[in-house]
Formats: C-alpha cells, sequence, structure tokens
C-alpha cells in the first residue's frame, strides 16, 4: 500500500470509528434511560471528554436531551420519529404494490407512487407500462422530480398546510420544462386550491412533451397525505373525453392504499 493509500485508509477509518460509538452511545441510552456522563463512559470504555463531545453533537441535533434539574442525558423522541417514518415507508410501499399493479392492468400505462423526502418529491416504487407505444419518462425510484408541473408534485404541495405549503413554495424553482409548464407561483397557488378540493391533479405537458398524468394523494390512518399515486401516458391517450375514467381510476386506486393504512373518510 503507498503512503497516500494509508492515509486515505486512515482518513476512512476515523469517520467509521465516529458513527460506531454514536450508534453505542444511542444505543446505551435506550437500555439505561437518564444517564450521567461518567455511567455512559464507564459502560462503553470510553474517555469521559470523547462522550462529551459526541453527546453535546447528538444533542445539537435533537436526539439527546440533558435533564437541567440532575445534568443527565437521555434520549429525545427523534429517533422514534425516524424510525417510524421509515415504517411508514416500508408499510406503505407493501400495501401499494398490488394496487399498483391493478392500476397498470387496468390502464395499461405507466404508475408510480412518490412522497415528499426533504421537501423534494422523491420517487418510491414504478410499474411500466407493457405497451410498445408508452411514455420513455426519465424516471426511477429513488430520482427526485419537481413539485410545480408533476401531479404527483402539485398533489403533495396541495396537501399541505398553508403555512408548509408556503415555505415550500418559496423554495420551488420555476423551471420551465415546456412550453406548457407554468412558471408563476401566483398560477400554481392557485391551482393547488382546486387540487387540494377536488382531491386529484393533472400534469398536461407540463414537464415533458407528450405526457400527460393524473395523480390522487394517499393518506394514512390519522388522514394526513404520506404520497401520492398517479398513472402517465402519452398524451394522444389522455384525452378530454376520457380523463375521467383515468381520473376515477387513479382515485380510487389512491383511496384503496390508503384504506390499507388505516384511512377512513370523514363521517358527516
Amino acid at each position: 500500500m503507498s503512503d497516500l493509500e494509508a492515509l486515505d485508509s486512515q482518513h476512512e477509518a476515523v469517520p467509521t470509528r465516529s458513527v460506531i460509538k454514536t450508534m453505542q452511545l444511542l444505543e446505551q441510552l435506550s437500555r439505561d434511560g437518564e444517564s450521567s456522563l461518567g455511567e455512559i463512559a464507564n459502560r462503553l470504555g470510553m474517555h469521559k471528554s470523547t462522550v462529551h463531545r459526541f453527546v453535546n453533537s447528538l444533542k445539537e441535533l435533537g436526539y439527546v436531551r440533558q435533564n437541567p434539574d440532575n445534568e443527565r442525558y437521555s434520549l429525545t423522541l427523534k429517533l422514534f420519529e425516524v424510525g417510524s417514518a421509515v415504517l411508514e415507508r416500508t408499510e406503505l410501499w407493501k400495501e401499494a404494490h398490488p394496487i399498483m399493479k391493478t392500476l397498470a392492468e387496468q390502464t395499461l400505462e405507466t404508475v408510480h407512487l412518490a412522497a415528499l423526502e426533504n421537501d423534494e418529491l422523491v420517487y418510491l416504487h414504478k410499474i411500466e407500462s407493457t405497451r410498445a407505444l408508452r411514455v420513455s419518462m426519465n424516471t426511477r425510484v429513488g430520482r427526485t422530480a419537481p413539485l410545480h408541473c408533476t401531479s404527483l408534485g402539485k398533489v403533495l404541495l396541495g396537501s399541505l398546510s398553508e403555512r408548509k405549503r408556503e415555505r415550500l413554495m418559496k423554495k420551488v424553482r420555476y423551471d420551465r420544462y415546456t412550453e406548457h409548464t407554468r412558471t408563476e407561483p401566483d398560477a400554481l397557488a392557485e391551482e393547488l386550491e382546486k387540487v387540494a378540493k377536488r382531491g386529484y391533479a393533472v400534469d398536461n405537458e407540463e414537464h415533458e412533451l407528450g405526457v400527460r398524468c393524473v395523480g390522487a394523494p394517499i393518506r394514512n390512518a390519522v388522514g394526513d397525505v404520506v404520497a401520492a399515486l398517479s398513472v402517465s401516458m402519452p398524451s394522444v391517450r389522455l384525452t378530454d373525453e376520457n380523463r375521467d375514467t383515468y381520473t376515477d381510476l387513479v382515485v380510487r386506486s389512491a383511496q384503496n392504499i390508503s384504506y390499507k393504512l388505516g384511512w377512513r373518510p370523514p363521517t358527516t
């Protein structure tokens, strides 16, 4: 191994050890509950100064709190929130897949599942159309897409509270992808109000020329929108005459996934 390779190896090992120690500290606190620096250091076999450094970093990130009365440390609920989000995503994929498969068979078109992740639209699942003439969209699981000009993005934006929506819309880059892309925030805000009321959104060649999409919200047990479902196809196959048919299929499919997640429509 060359000196340069050895140096690189050392640099890689340091953050790895730091990650291991951080996880050990979190696991220890999860077992012991509220603990002092000395107790944590003794159980993990670390220097007290090292534990202090790691604990302070976790405090800044919101994973650890310090009791002001006795200066002992304990975990916050942030780890629970992270774990719940992962569990929700896993449950969402498991429940969505068979319904997406049925929707793809009913329409013979491409079906997408997406959610907001760090204020971005991220694709969680995709079932490709089997037709010879199908949309060749540049979409993959894990890839992001714009919020302002996709049916999925408009559904997710439209589902947010007014305060969250305004905050996120300020971060949106209103890039023009086609001649049909709306790049005015006021026009988008007006459309999002309609999306929220009617329960679906349409992408009319706004992101890709020749591609039209219909999207609908997926809700969890408490009614929050956690994802969006869409069907995408060549614009020649989604016309004004048959759009209601596709819309009904997408909305019903999204509701079926929501039912699987525990959602029930509000009773009047």
